[in-house]
Parts: structure tokens; sequence; C-alpha cells
């Protein structure tokens, strides 16, 4: 325990546990594919501010994991694994700056060992510890808010112009994270926080126009660029996939209110009942910090309850609101109490890291979206000059495990057709419409197979396997080479049907 509760020791054991459980999962469909696929595509075309899917401007999120990711490929190598590293740093980063804003107000002599509870709460639980393996936006704008909260209210307590400046910065990084909940969340929290703690008056120190300064200096650049080279993006990114999603119906992954609250309580088992209990206590509405935890969690909450539409990652920025509610408890008991309740907080590590480790071989054992094996399938019969087509269907997965960064041709039946609902057809169609002329050499009619079909020596169709809809007639009677639970792989080869040239 002492070693955990050094400020860079306790940190470095988190880490490393980190570090053991990041590759033991399959890229994950559609998100890890989706995200690191528009990183790869970005590292491969070396043009670093348009993010691209399949060649195409994708313009649903902002950039700053892109980049990230695409520089963690020129350390690790291109893969899933090695945009593991950015989620994993963040957590990091997120559970740095809470563990400091405790050494900072907390009684010295507790401090420390608040601050090895609260890291030790973050790993041995499935919602952040998945959290942070997980390829794709959620811990990268989470640790942003958290930082951002974090550095701001350690300010209001005790003024400190650096972590002022941090607070805004962080801020920034969080909208080139995800968007205007990098900056939106922050200010929730920490407006209503402040008028708890310390009146109206308080809240007027996020008016700091040097903060804001370095706010527009650092986030609004990207922006005003993609504006310029894509005129109406930022239409399309504000209204369309921020303000309409929020507010509209007609997205996927419609659930109901107790969606957030119940996903909370079940994957920060075994610890929920103790931060529920906590919640209703007094002596946690009477202090600073148990207060900034209250109004943390209660408030982000609310916000992703009020949309129809949810999803397990949103919640990821209240992992350490509920480390400031719980670790000061748990310290308490270690240190003061005696028999089964000092050992209580050592048993529910226990068990926590038990549980993580559980449903990390539960998720394994029941993914049926991966496509590793047809990848593998694939490029142990691949040559030289193969080509790959994908026949009414674009699977993310697949050009990043075989690390095609080139654009692969998608044969679509009336490929430029309106879509509605979330689906990587209409992720695909919409990049199309801001690059038209490019969009049609990739997403084609089934007639382009007359052309594709003699372009390779060898090309590989991959298509839904189980799917009547047959848009390359060719592909009838070809033997299945490579499947997945998915997908089934098929060979074309162009020497047994082209003539000779």
């Amino acid at each position: 325990m002492r070693l955990l509760q050094h400020k860079w020791w306790g940190l470095a054991l988190a880490a490393l546990v980190f570090l053991i459980t990041l590759p033991w999962r399959p890229v994950a469909l559609p998100d890890e594919g989706r995200y690191v696929g528009v990183a790869s595509q970005m590292w491969f075309s070396g043009d670093w501010l348009t993010p691209q899917m399949n060649g195409l401007p994708y313009f649903h999120k902002p950039p700053l994991f892109y980049w990230l990711a695409g520089l963690s490929f020129g350390l690790t190598g291109e893969s899933a694994i090695g945009a593991r590293l950015v989620p994993l740093l963040a957590a990091l980063a997120a559970m740095f700056s809470l563990t400091q804003l405790m050494r900072r107000h907390l009684d010295a002599n507790q401090a420390p060992m608040v601050a090895a509870w609260a890291l030790i709460f973050m790993v041995a639980q499935p919602f952040w510890h998945l959290g942070s393996q997980f390829a794709n936006l959620d811990m990268l704008v989470a640790s942003c808010i958290g930082i951002a909260i974090c550095s701001l209210a350690s300010h209001a307590l005790k003024a400190h112009k650096g972590l002022r400046l941090l607070g805004f910065v962080a801020m920034s990084l969080g909208v080139l994270a995800k968007g205007l909940i990098g900056v939106v969340l922050p200010l929730l929290v920490l407006t209503v926080w402040l008028f708890w703690v310390q009146g109206w008056r308080s809240v007027l120190q996020l008016v700091w126009w040097r903060g804001w300064l370095a706010f527009a200096v650092i986030c609004l650049p990207w922006f005003l660029l993609m504006e310029r080279s894509n005129p109406g993006f930022l239409h399309y990114f504000f209204v369309v996939h921020h303000f309409q999603r929020y507010a509209a119906e007609g997205f996927n992954n419609v659930m109901p209110a107790w969606f957030y609250p119940g996903v909370l309580a079940i994957m920060t088992l075994p610890w929920s009942p103790v931060w529920l209990w906590l919640m209703s206590k007094k002596e946690t509405r009477s202090n600073p910090l148990g207060q900034l935890g209250l109004v943390w969690l209660l408030g982000i909450t609310l916000f992703f309850t009020l949309p129809s539409s949810k999803l397990l990652g949103y919640i990821l920025p209240v992992g350490p609101a509920l480390a400031l509610l719980i670790a000061p408890q748990l310290a308490q008991w270690h240190r003061y109490a005696s028999g089964w309740l000092q050992r209580l907080p050592t048993g529910l590590a226990i068990m926590g890291m038990v549980t993580t480790i559980g449903m990390f071989i539960g998720i394994i054992q029941v993914d049926t979206k991966s496509n590793e094996k047809l990848v593998a399938a694939m490029q142990a019969q691949w040559q030289a000059g193969d080509a790959l087509v994908f026949e009414d269907q674009f699977t993310f997965d697949v050009p990043l495990l075989l690390r095609r960064g080139a654009p692969v041709p998608v044969i679509m039946d009336d490929p430029f057709k309106p879509q509605i609902g979330d689906s990587w057809r209409r992720e695909i169609v919409e990049a199309g419409e801001f690059n038209r002329p490019k969009a049609e050499k990739i997403l084609l009619p089934p007639s382009a197979w007359a052309e594709l079909r003699c372009a390779a020596p060898r090309t590989w169709i991959v298509s839904l396997r189980k799917s009547d809809l047959v848009l390359i007639e060719e592909r009838r009677g070809l033997p299945v080479l490579a499947a997945s639970p998915r997908l089934n792989a098929y060979l074309w080869v162009a020497a047994e049907h082209c003539p000779a040239k």
C-alpha cells in the first residue's frame, strides 16, 4: 500500500495493470474498427487535416484521437493495439489529475491513502478499466473533461494560475476530442458546484479572457481550416451531429431513462453499493470535494439521460467523480476501522479485479462481430498484387487488419441513395457527398464489376455471410476461402476468366 501512495509509483502500477490486459480483446466493431481505421487512413495518406473513412471525408468527429492514434502507429506499428495506447494514457492522465486534486486539498496525512484508493477503485472495476482499453474517442474526451474539472476546481479552492490555464487547455482539447461536450460538461459541473460551494459571484471566475483566448487558439484553427476546405462542414458537424443528434430521435441505440444508472451500478460492481450509500450521507454533502463528486456524477448522468440515443461510453466522464466520492471512505475504513470493515476495501478490490477479468473473458467468448479469423485466413493466402472489393458491405476492421491504407471499392445497389438511421451505409454515403468525384470511384454500382474483374491478377470479394443479395453475379459458384461469423471471402482469379492480354 505504501508504494501505491507514492505520486508516481502508484500511477505506474496502474499503468502496468492496464498494459497487461491491453491486447486481450479482438478489434471491437463497429467503433474500434471505425475510429482506428480513420486514424490509419490519416497515417497512410499523410493528410493530417481531413479525417477520412475509406478515402472519403469523415466529419462525424474532430481529429484529436486520429492524430494521437496516427502518431502511435509510428511507434508501435499500424494496429488497434497501438491505437489503444491513446485511451490508456488518457485514463492515466485523468487519474493523475484526480489524485493531485486530492493531494492538494485533503489533509496531508490522509491524502496519499485516499489517492491510493482512488487508483485502486478505478483499476479494479470494469467501467473505467474497459474504457481505458477501448480505442475510440470516449476515454479521450472523458479524460479532458476530468482534467478540466479537477484543475479549475483546484484553482477555485486554492488559487493557482497554472492549474487555471490547464483547465482551459483541457477543455479546448476536449472539443478537439469529441466536440462541444468537451467544454459544455466541465462548465455545467463547475457552474453548479461553484454556486453551491462559494456563491454566485465565484462562477464569474470561469469568465477569464486569457483562458478563453488559449481555448480559441488551440481548437478554432482546425474548424476554420475544415470549413474553408469543405464548405458546409460546420453545419454538418455542429447542427447535424451535435444538436440534432442530442435533441432529435431517429438514431440508433434508443434506451430508457434508467439506462445509465443501471450501467453504472453494474459496471462498477462490487463497489456500487458503497458509492450509492455515500451519495445519501450528510458528510458527502458537507465538504467541497464530496459536493464536487455529487454534482459531477449527477450533472453528467442527467445530461446524457435526456436524449433517447445512449451508448455506454458516453457516461465515462463520471468515472473520476465516483472515485472522488468513494476513495475517502475506503481510506478511512482501511486505516481506522477494525475487523471485517477494515478488510472490506481489500476484499472489494480483489472482487473488482476478478469481475473485471471475468468480463474481459466474457467479451472475448461472446464476440460474434470480429473478423480476425477471416483476415487471418485471407492473409495466409494473400499474394502480391491482390485486390480487395466489398460487396454490399463495408466492414471497418478488415482493411485495418489487412493493413490496406488505400481505399477499397464498395459495390452497392444505388450507391448514393439517402440513408435513414445509423449504419455503415449512411456514414459512407454522407462522407461521399463531401467529395462526390472521389466517391464515384469508390462507391460503385454493380455494373462497375465489369472493369474491376480483370484489373488485378486476383481479387478478394468480401460479402455478408447471411445475405441472399448478390450484386456481383460472377461470385456465384466461387468457393468460400475465408469466413467469420458475419462475412465470407471469395477469390476471383482473373487468369481463369479474363482474356490474355
